[in-house]
């Protein structure tokens, strides 16, 4: 019994040392297989590194860009563009001084000033008082020529609109809307300024403000103080 519990121990013993024997084999055989994958270069790595460095920081500068810095003021745009002639037109005289009817065109040498309005619209009716004070320090002198153009009113309401806000400038009816449109009018109000060469020079698609009143006449070749 001692004999045969002997060579069990013997046997075991072997197993085990074989056991050992495989498993520092399979240990040695991942050492190898790892030390022997294929490994990117140096320089590649280093090329990558930076491509990825790089992308981030371009990133950073267009969301700096993009966020923090001020945007750009609007620049001036409406139906016609800045330096195209202004459509011709005949309109009549339907509110404010005068009577008859009024030719684009036989106003050149002459800059002018249309401004497109409608009674419906709140901004139009608030520029009326700065519009009206300040044609009346420059209609004497003819410095320029301010031209109201009213948008889809009945006529007889642009007569007792003149009459009721005391407009010291012509106010046209313009039947069917037809300089509206060609004008390019959208919104209102929206005010062209023309040279004396009939050229569009500047426009402003809102209601208008000191600043942007004394602008546009600048681009016309009027200085007002």
């Amino acid at each position: 019994m001692a004999e045969k519990t002997d060579q069990e121990k013997k046997q075991t013993k072997a197993e085990q040392l074989l056991a050992r024997a495989q498993r520092q084999e399979l240990r040695d055989e991942l050492t190898e297989n790892f030390a022997n994958r294929p490994r990117l270069p140096k320089n590649r790595r280093r090329i990558i590194t930076f491509s990825v460095l790089g992308v981030i920081a371009v990133l950073a500068i267009i969301f700096t860009t993009l966020v923090l810095l001020p945007a750009s003021a609007q620049q001036p745009h409406g139906g016609i563009a800045v330096g195209q002639p202004a459509p011709d037109f005949t309109l009549p005289i339907q509110g404010g001084p005068g009577s008859g009817t009024i030719r684009l065109s036989s106003l050149r040498g002459h800059p002018v000033v249309l401004n497109f309005w409608s009674e419906s619209c709140q901004p139009c009716l608030s520029e009326v008082p700065y519009l009206r004070s300040l044609y009346a320090r420059y209609s004497a002198s003819e410095t320029f020529i301010l031209l109201g153009i009213n948008q889809a009113d009945p006529r007889g309401d642009i007569s007792s609109f003149g009459q009721t806000f005391h407009v010291n400038y012509p106010l046209l009816f313009d039947p069917g809307s037809s300089v509206n449109i060609e004008y390019g009018v959208t919104s209102l109000p929206q005010t062209y300024f023309i040279d004396s060469n009939g050229i569009v020079r500047f426009v402003v698609p809102q209601q208008l403000t000191p600043q942007t009143m004394q602008q546009g006449l600048q681009a016309i070749g009027v200085t007002i103080s």
